[in-house]
């Protein structure tokens, strides 16, 4: 009661003593004691300290109480506080050791106290600092292999569409079709599938000027089991999945060294390129570290061969009189629905506005892009418009759907200083691909 009484009488004088007043003599004129008499009795200097700071401590306890908490209620009598009651005010959310490598992504306040903060780690690139350093490393192991390229080339280059691999991914038992993809059958499907669509087309065509080995995202199937909407929580789905993130990222590191590895000894083409887009709704991030994994590796061992790995929704590139404009299909953020199987006016406006900014006008524009594991083309007014077939082929998800979902790759030959190109889908089989039917 005391306690109140002094917090009163300093409120009353405006939150603090007046001039004549110390916190002794309030103390006193408030029959505040020193908590050892025995000892008051004796010592004067104790008893003027304690008191006083017995006095003291009661306001600044109210003070710290304010401070901390909101005041819910008060009731004043005679224009003096009577009674108050308090509430838990918001707490200060508590940042990481280096908050400027976060941004807030959600902050929520209880109205009863206590607070919340969602952060998201900003995106943080390799420095090229930090890549260069990593190719002096690598080079203490790794000579770089001198390349002799084929005299005699035609004017053509042949672009193979690695899409949708899904490194990792299961396609469940109980599904509609069967869709066998283990360790052996990717490696069917993106390394021996894919030399032998480049033998084929060497026969046909000669030995290349250019070849375009390019990744159309959705290599890696999804980091922790989940997509890159699952990452962000707006998806609870969760992905089957027979390897692990660790597996997935070694697994697609592995199988391209021995794809270049593969093509540079053939010596198919004179230039060689290797493109690939990380921005996809499966990969995003994960793939992006496997993707400039590999980049590295074949900057330090080949350094003839020209690389790039992309992080935008849509990127491109000219040869001769084509201009190719890439993408996954469907981004790791921004789209809702990704690009469709067919063209529509929606998305004639978008890439039209993509090739008008880009000033690719003069160009045979090809607009090029994977996600839907299907193989189309039609065409605008002003560009053709490509999916490609998927190396994976389907989830038992995509199967019941969407259909079977044949796998495949898809490839194609550009003919240099002409508009013409020729066109191949190769589709994989799958052994015993029903998996339903009653027998009795």
């Amino acid at each position: 009661m005391i306690k109140k009484q002094i917090i009163n009488h300093i409120l009353s004088n405006g939150g603090k003593l007046t001039e004549e007043e110390t916190w002794l003599s309030l103390a006193e004129s408030y029959g505040i004691e020193a908590p050892n008499k025995e000892r008051a009795e004796k010592d004067k200097g104790y008893r003027v300290k304690a008191t006083a700071r017995i006095a003291q401590r009661y306001w600044e306890s109210y003070v710290k109480q304010t401070e901390k908490l909101k005041v819910n209620k008060q009731i004043f009598v005679d224009g003096k506080l009577k009674f108050e009651t308090f509430k838990k005010g918001p707490d200060k959310p508590q940042l990481p050791e280096n908050p400027e490598d976060f941004e807030i992504e959600k902050y929520t306040t209880n109205p009863y106290g206590g607070a919340w903060m969602k952060l998201r780690k900003k995106e943080k690139f390799h420095s090229e600092e930090h890549l260069e350093n990593l190719k002096e490393i690598l080079l203490k192991d790794l000579k770089p292999h001198k390349y002799t390229p084929p005299i005699k080339t035609n004017e053509k280059a042949h672009f193979v569409y690695g899409s949708d691999k899904h490194i990792g991914a299961l396609t469940k038992l109980d599904s509609i079709y069967k869709n066998k993809y283990d360790k052996d059958v990717m490696r069917q499907r993106i390394v021996i599938a894919t030399i032998k669509n480049i033998e084929e087309s060497v026969a046909l065509h000669g030995k290349f000027e250019s070849l375009y080995i390019m990744d159309f995202g959705d290599a890696l199937d999804g980091f922790n089991a989940k997509t890159t909407g699952g990452l962000r929580g707006t998806s609870s789905h969760t992905l089957p999945q027979q390897l692990n993130n660790r597996e997935q990222h070694d697994f697609y590191v592995e199988l391209h060294k021995e794809l270049f590895d593969t093509i540079v000894v053939n010596e198919y083409a004179k230039n060689i390129y290797f493109i690939a887009t990380s921005n996809s709704n499966h990969g995003g991030d994960f793939e992006y570290g496997a993707m400039r994994h590999l980049q590295t590796y074949l900057e330090v061992k080949y350094p003839f061969i020209k690389t790039y790995v992309s992080y935008q929704p849509y990127n491109h590139f000219i040869y001769g009189k084509h201009a190719i404009i890439f993408g996954h299909g469907k981004d790791d953020e921004d789209m809702k629905n990704g690009l469709p199987l067919v063209i529509n006016d929606k998305v004639s406006n978008v890439l039209s506005d993509y090739i008008r900014v880009n000033k690719l006008e003069e160009y045979n524009i090809s607009v090029v892009s994977g996600d839907l594991h299907q193989s189309a083309e039609t065409y605008a007014k002003n560009f053709r418009y490509k999916k490609v077939l998927a190396q994976y082929g389907s989830s038992k998800w995509m199967h019941t759907n969407f259909g079977s979902g044949q796998p495949g790759l898809s490839s194609e030959v550009y003919v240099k200083n002409s508009k013409k190109i020729y066109k191949e889908e190769d589709f994989f089989e799958i052994q015993d691909e029903s998996n339903t039917g009653i027998t009795f």
